[in-house]
């Protein structure tokens, strides 16, 4: 955002030189470079090395480096202090990087890019950051003279703008005390100039922007309700920590309405989120910002319902029963960190304490902030929330923003028309949201229990294995990694190998499909509803040569993890309502895809590995309505009905012991027959050389390979 006109791109640029050479690593003839050094002690550079460039900031990082290794500390210490005040820039470097620059260009400039650039004028009106896409312009890539790039860093890489971060198995003191010697020596530039804050203008009248790509496989569309972000000077009081509350909530709320909406058939989009942050990631505004996937043709119905439920929210209020969800969910995230306070990686400080230095986060302990949060949520009313959802949506600084296929462009509306249509929601007559509580228990009644019939310790792999009294396995395995978190593993060999040809309709669509709706007496919405404030998940898959399960929860919430695995194998729910919104909302989304030429190239890439079997192609439109809700149920639970299939795997922070109970109660009690276990069935892969080269028009042309080699492996853990 610093840059002026004639210098777009300089910013990134320099980002790349900071990998061609400084005063302590010159690289190629000058001495070992930076990358060299850093890839003998296992830093790899893109992994664990690698930078980036914002419209407001340029961030380095050195990852993973070995503290015990002699030296190495010390060394990405004085990298850091070289990109900060000592690059080389030489004249032979920068003119080579200007073809790095321009490939980087040409590969990223993909149809969600070019929307990007033909709608930044719009939403950033009367900003810079209308014209300052980090990539820059070409033109000046290709033409600034080496010294303008030169003048550039030593203008604006100085030691005021510049914050250090060194978190890890490190001892502080020592480590500041290398940082202060290494870096008091850097001077400031005689008559710095100002860092400036760009401002994002206040709009009175809305916002709209319509644009095409021939490559865009989705109608997107975005209502933005833009704010002033919160000062940084005033970031440090409980005031703040409730805000940051309020808005999280809120969020999550107008989400669960939207996503409640995709269960029923006549909704006008196929996919729906709400986020609430920095608008469009930069600059000095805040917004709530809804994001939905039009079905064809309902672009504009789309705009009207996201809108539409934006203003019942802001008018209507949120309800009781919807807060004291919304706010379990929220505490119990709060637990879940506490919980894991010793085990947060060292990216999640490094994160916090950019957040401070750009945007001066508070910053508590993990602690500090449980303790204070659960004094303040508890105090903090649904009213409350309610007024800071009218602060949050007015009927000023809103944006519209839609972005679709060429090949819809007919059936979209101009922004006129948009304009018109927001007039016309403002007007509408509006009744309030009405909430149905969950409060019955997931499982009313408990099923027969099994038994185990054999155990097994393994003490090099520090395992328990039990043979169950219907054949099923269970491995638990206690580990410390976690504080507060038991994984789930289900495995069973066959998958959807074992189902025929004849059902290849069935097949492809079966994981979207079968589940949605819902388990037992439980709708997906009402299953959400009472899983609120538990920590605990559940999912299974049908793959193409085995059948899976995978799963997750709270040490508290083990219990909630097993009655929803018992539930999956036993009382899946049919619910034709919300399996023709998702077909629907299917059939609208597939047949764009063909106009992307990622999604042509994995296609045929399928194609061609399985010699155009259709079970590895995506589905049609045609495949999507052959499906027969009731076929494809009954085949999802032909997969699971036998338990004795299966071997389940339970890692975590619970003792054998523990688990047992559970282990007794839900999974030795579901249906299954010990005997012999399945085999996938063998679908060949091509053999011998095949080639398959093919064109397609692009926008910005680009080149795509994939060469696969196939045969038989020894199954080892090595391979």
């Amino acid at each position: 955002i610093l840059e002026e006109e004639n210098q777009r791109g300089l910013a990134h640029f320099l980002e790349h030189m900071a990998f061609n050479g400084s005063e302590n690593f010159p690289g190629g003839e000058d001495g070992k470079s930076m990358i060299s050094y850093l890839e003998t002690i296992g830093v790899k550079f893109g992994t664990n090395l690698n930078a980036g460039t914002g419209m407001d900031e340029t961030i380095y990082n050195i990852n993973d480096v070995p503290v015990t290794t002699p030296g190495a500390v010390a060394s990405c210490l004085m990298i850091l202090h070289d990109w900060s005040n000592a690059l080389l820039l030489r004249e032979k470097d920068i003119d080579k990087e200007r073809k790095v620059i321009h490939e980087e260009w040409r590969t990223r400039r993909d149809a969600s890019q070019r929307m990007i650039d033909s709608i930044a004028p719009a939403i950033f009106r009367d900003s810079k950051y209308a014209h300052r896409m980090p990539i820059g312009l070409m033109s000046v890539v290709d033409n600034f003279e080496p010294q303008a790039l030169r003048d550039y860093y030593h203008k604006w890489y100085r030691p005021d703008l510049q914050g250090i971060i060194v978190v890890g198995d490190i001892n502080a003191d020592e480590i500041e005390s290398q940082i202060k010697a290494l870096f008091s020596s850097i001077t400031m530039p005689e008559n710095a100039a100002e860092r400036v804050y760009e401002q994002i203008p206040d709009n009175v009248e809305p916002i709209v922007a319509v644009a095409t790509d021939k490559e865009l496989p989705m109608n997107n569309i975005l209502v933005a309700y833009k704010r002033d972000q919160i000062p940084p000077n005033k970031k440090t009081g409980m005031d703040y920590l409730m805000i940051n509350y309020a808005t999280e909530i809120i969020g999550q709320m107008l989400n669960d309405r939207l996503q409640e909406m995709l269960q029923k058939s006549d909704v006008p989009f196929a996919f729906a989120i709400v986020r609430n942050g920095a608008y469009f990631g930069v600059g000095t505004k805040d917004a709530l910002q809804l994001i939905g996937v039009a079905k064809p043709g309902f672009a504009d119905a789309t705009i009207a319902t996201l809108m539409r439920e934006t203003r019942r929210a802001r008018d209507f209020g949120f309800t009781a029963g919807e807060y004291e969800r919304a706010k379990a969910n929220y505490l119990t995230s709060m637990e879940k960190l506490y919980n894991e306070r010793d085990k947060q990686p060292n990216r999640y400080y490094v994160q916090q304490y950019i957040d401070r230095f750009l945007k001066n986060e508070p910053i508590p302990s993990i602690e500090d902030r449980y303790n204070i949060m659960n004094q303040l949520v508890p105090h903090l009313s649904v009213e409350v929330v309610n007024q800071m959802m009218q602060q949050l949506v007015t009927d000023q600084n809103r944006v519209v923003v839609l972005m679709g296929s060429e090949q819809e462009k007919e059936s979209y509306p101009t922004e006129a028309a948009i304009q018109d249509l927001i007039q016309t929601i403002d007007h509408e007559q509006l009744t309030a949201y009405e909430d149905n509580s969950v409060t019955e228990p997931l499982m009313a009644t408990l099923p027969a229990k099994g038994s185990i019939v054999k155990e097994e310790k393994n003490a090099d792999k520090g395992t328990t294995v039990w043979t169950l009294s219907n054949g099923a396995r269970v491995v638990v395995k206690t580990t410390d990694f976690k504080q507060d978190e038991i994984l789930l593993h289900g495995f069973a060999p066959g998958g959807a190998s074992l189902l025929d040809d004849q059902f290849i309709p069935e097949i492809k669509l079966m994981d979207d499909l079968a589940t949605v709706g819902g388990l037992g007496k439980f709708s997906a919405t009402d299953l959400k509803k009472n899983l609120s404030g538990k920590n605990a998940e559940v999912s299974f898959r049908v793959a193409p040569f085995h059948d899976q399960i995978s799963g997750k929860s709270s040490v508290k919430d083990i219990e909630t993890m097993m009655q929803l695995l018992y539930l999956n194998f036993t009382e899946l729910r049919k619910d034709e309502e919300a399996y023709q919104s998702l077909k629907g909302r299917l059939k609208g989304v597939l047949p764009t895809l063909s106009g992307n030429p990622d999604f042509v190239f994995n296609d045929s890439l399928m194609s061609a590995m399985y010699q155009g079997n259709p079970r590895f192609t995506l589905p049609t439109v045609q495949e999507i309505d052959a499906v027969s809700y009731d076929r494809l149920l009954e085949l999802y639970r032909s997969r699971f009905n036998n338990a004795a299939n299966f071997t389940f795997t339970f890692v975590g922070n619970i003792l054998p012991e523990e688990l047992k109970p559970f282990v007794v109660q839900y999974i030795a009690a579901l249906p299954g027959t010990p005997g012999e276990r399945e085999l996938p069935k063998v679908i060949a892969t091509r053999s011998g050389i095949y080639s398959n080269h093919f064109t397609l028009p692009m926008e910005t042309p680009k080149a795509s390979t994939a060469i696969v080699y196939t045969g038989n492996m020894p199954y080892t853990p090595e391979n």
